[in-house]
């Protein structure tokens, strides 16, 4: 049980949106009765100590939650570390529905890791991590216990503590699945880069991305710059999954995004970095980029790759934000086929040239015109004076175009 709450639960860093949450679970009747002050705290009360709280850099403060089926958040639980002196005195509770489930031990496991790694990034560590529990509370003694906390007792309460470098901080694990060259690569740097925090995995095919695979990994995220192939809801619906839509959803949601908003006139979008979801490109945006649409479709690939490889995934590895919903209207976009790459009489030479470079990159077919018994296709356009350039490869046909 233990290992698979572990692997279901993830924690983020609680911010002011959490107030209501976190006050509703502090004024719950079995936390009142085990804390040290039983007093039922009020509204404005909890307002000032969690501003003052989240101010405080010797305060940090998670949000445990879990992933429901339908992809929505299941916030289950906090954990709390006031620091002092190297010394983390910690606060932990559970939401009652969830208790009697071992998620209080993944909670203080993950927190203390947590902790240790934020830290740690910051040149500075915990030696001890402390807590304190009412004798009248055995579970929460319990859980300090199955933590490998010693038990020390004082007047009127339990004291555990635990030296910081008995902490275990594994690397949390991130899993990257992309279809194309060069993001192979990139991901290889940042696996080289991050090497220290974080163990990288790197899947470049289809048949690799199994069930038993993810859940072997279990990692915090799962990314997907540039992934055709289906996501199925089993690694969905369990793990965070991130793909990168090259538009400012919700406009421009569907196939083939860098054609239409070409051949929409755009010259700039947004990649919206989103959550995996049952829809079409309907996930929480976690966050977005602005990307210019300049050059060939390779040399739009390749930027909004260095993008989500050097700003994008590191802010989501860093900050692990809270998604949010899409906001505004909807536009849907058609995924193009390849006869829509066909060159007309009655384009002008600006419309050619987009034509040519919106599909002159690795796995596109190329705009192309018919000639006889030959498809020319049309590659490396460049547009100056007014007058298109670009260089044409003959193909015998094999059917009619």
């Amino acid at each position: 049980m233990k290992d698979t709450n572990r692997n279901r639960l993830h924690l983020r860093r609680a911010g002011a949106a959490d107030g209501e949450l976190l006050f509703s679970w502090a004024n719950d009747i079995d936390v009142r009765r085990n804390a040290f002050s039983q007093k039922e705290i009020g509204w404005e009360e909890h307002v000032q100590w969690l501003k003052g709280k989240l101010a405080d850099e010797s305060c940090l403060i998670y949000i445990g939650y879990i992933y429901m089926t339908d992809m929505s958040e299941k916030c289950i639980g906090q954990v709390r570390m006031d620091l002092e002196d190297g010394r983390a005195e910690i606060d932990y509770s559970v939401v009652s529905a969830m208790r009697g489930q071992g998620y209080g031990t993944c909670l203080l496991e993950q927190g203390m890791e947590r902790a240790q790694e934020e830290l740690s990034g910051a040149g500075q560590s915990i030696r001890t991590f402390v807590g304190r529990v009412k004798k009248s509370n055995p579970a929460s003694a319990r859980v300090f216990e199955k933590c490998g906390f010693r038990k020390m007792e004082e007047e009127g309460c339990l004291v555990y503590e635990k030296a910081g470098g008995d902490v275990i901080r594994e690397r949390p694990a991130v899993l990257i699945c992309t279809q194309k060259s060069w993001n192979t690569e990139l991901a290889l740097q940042m696996k080289d880069k991050y090497d220290r925090e974080y163990d990288i995995s790197v899947i470049t095919k289809k048949e690799e991305l199994t069930v038993e695979r993810v859940e072997a990994l279990a990692p915090v995220y799962v990314f997907f710059p540039h992934w055709s192939y289906l996501i199925p809801e089993s690694i969905y619906g369990r793990f965070p999954c991130v793909v990168f839509h090259m538009t400012d959803l919700p406009y421009g949601r569907g196939g083939s995004p860098l054609q239409n908003l070409i051949v929409r006139g755009h010259t700039h979008t947004r990649l919206s970095a989103i959550r995996v979801d049952a829809g079409l490109d309907t996930g929480d945006v976690y966050l977005k980029e602005d990307l210019s649409l300049t050059g060939t479709a390779e040399e739009i690939l390749r930027r909004a790759s260095g993008i989500i490889f050097s700003k994008m995934i590191p802010y989501l590895l860093e900050h692990r934000p809270a998604p949010v919903p899409q906001s505004g209207e909807a536009v849907i976009f058609k995924r193009r086929k390849p006869e829509d790459g066909r060159l007309l009489p009655q384009m002008d030479e600006k419309t050619i040239y987009d034509y040519i470079r919106m599909l002159d990159g690795e796995g596109y077919p190329n705009a192309f015109i018919s000639l006889g018994d030959y498809t020319l296709r049309f590659y490396g356009a460049d547009f100056q004076d007014g007058r298109v350039t670009a260089q044409v490869r003959f193909e015998k046909r094999t059917d009619r175009e």
